[in-house]
């Protein structure tokens, strides 16, 4: 390769997306697919390493990145949408829900789940992922975007305050077990396993969008310039806030001033990988890059293929199961990391280019295993 300029687009692009954003979700992936990595592969004594634990706290910010690099991105056109693209968004984020909720299947048979499944089986059906709260807090933009129209960005911030002010009240108060379960999944981690629910996780959506507003659409120098002020903002206020709630608010959970330090690394995070892009874009040979763009501009497939490789699914149990809990750190984030990075980039690559080049083949194909999954799960007696 002697120059790349950015993922191909198809004849009639869409709103361009500038390379530095599909870089940030990119690197957001590969991190939080070796933290899943790790958690899933390595052994209970390396987790109980000093090295094990500081990595853990690194990757407090794995998360909260991939939300809100998903409302950055969401957050970039100009709003109200029209009511054709609204609808064509709308139908994208129902699709992403189904997928979250396919990956959490305790059997590929609708009478089988319903019959035979245990407590906990449908507790973790029901329980609310990375793709949940990602489709359940864009679709309510969406119609935040229609109700308020151009003053949607601040009404989206606003909220996004109020989610993280309200989540010590909300996970106190058990509201979720007197919901019912597929509601209350949504709300905390009482009634459900849920990795992300509403409360805090919809803020860093929320905040995503905000910035994907509010920066995505300025000149380099201005978003250089808000991201320096509005991070280094955050994290102060995040700090403040922290001290504050000490001994009265969980700090490593519900904690606002958590959550703002957060939010406030990740829009210095942003700048950061900015920067690099600019500077290595049109250079010879910045295959790094050129690797992290492609990842950030496939990440569901990214994120679904990593879950499906390390822990399986309703349709195969996991190809790294052999290696569960029996690996050192060292072998994990090196060897393992390095051949799944390979495996994932090359997916994202070869879909990627089957979008660009036969649109229409790429969406019959994804239709047909949508319409042949749903049969199966539907028809299939067990």
């Amino acid at each position: 390769m002697t120059q790349w300029t950015g993922p191909e687009r198809r004849a009639r692009p869409r709103t361009r997306r500038e390379l530095y954003i599909d870089a940030f979700r990119g690197l957001m992936a590969l991190v939080m697919v070796q933290g899943h990595l790790n958690d899933a592969l390595v052994s209970p004594e390396a987790k109980a390493a000093a090295l094990y634990q500081l990595q853990l706290i690194l990757h407090g910010s794995t998360a909260p990145g991939f939300l809100f690099a998903s409302g950055f991105v969401a957050g970039l056109p100009r709003a109200p949408l029209s009511l054709r693209a609204s609808l064509r968004r709308a139908r994208r984020l129902l699709f992403l829900l189904g997928v979250g909720y396919a990956l959490h299947l305790p059997y590929l048979s609708l009478w089988k789940s319903l019959q035979q499944a245990t407590a906990t089986d449908k507790a973790h059906a029901l329980s609310c992922s990375a793709l949940h709260v990602i489709a359940v807090t864009q679709l309510f933009v969406l119609a935040l975007q229609w109700v308020a129209g151009r003053r949607w960005v601040g009404a989206a911030a606003g909220l996004a305050l109020a989610v993280l002010a309200a989540t010590p009240a909300v996970w106190a108060s058990d509201l979720s077990r007197r919901l019912p379960l597929a509601l209350g999944a949504y709300v905390d981690v009482q009634a459900a396993p849920s990795a992300f629910p509403i409360f805090p996780y919809s803020a860093f959506v929320l905040a995503g969008t905000v910035a994907g507003a509010a920066l995505g659409r300025q000149d380099a120098a201005t978003r250089a310039r808000r991201a320096l002020v509005g991070g280094g903002g955050l994290v102060a206020a995040g700090a403040i806030l922290a001290v504050a709630l000490k001994g009265r608010v969980e700090f490593w959970g519900p904690s606002p001033g958590y959550a703002l330090l957060r939010l406030g690394a990740l829009l210095l995070l942003l700048l950061g990988v900015e920067k690099l892009v600019r500077r290595e874009e049109g250079r010879p040979g910045n295959r790094l890059v050129w690797m992290l763009v492609i990842i950030g501009h496939e990440t569901l497939l990214v994120y679904v293929l990593h879950l499906l490789l390390l822990y399986g699914g309703v349709l195969w149990p996991p190809p790294l199961g052999r290696w569960a809990g029996r690996l050192d750190l060292l072998t994990a984030d090196t060897v393992v990391l390095a051949a799944m990075a390979l495996v994932l980039f090359v997916a994202a690559w070869a879909w990627h280019r089957l979008k660009v080049r036969w649109p229409q083949a790429a969406q019959i194909l994804l239709s047909f295993l949508t319409v042949a999954f749903i049969w199966e799960f539907l028809t299939r007696p067990w």
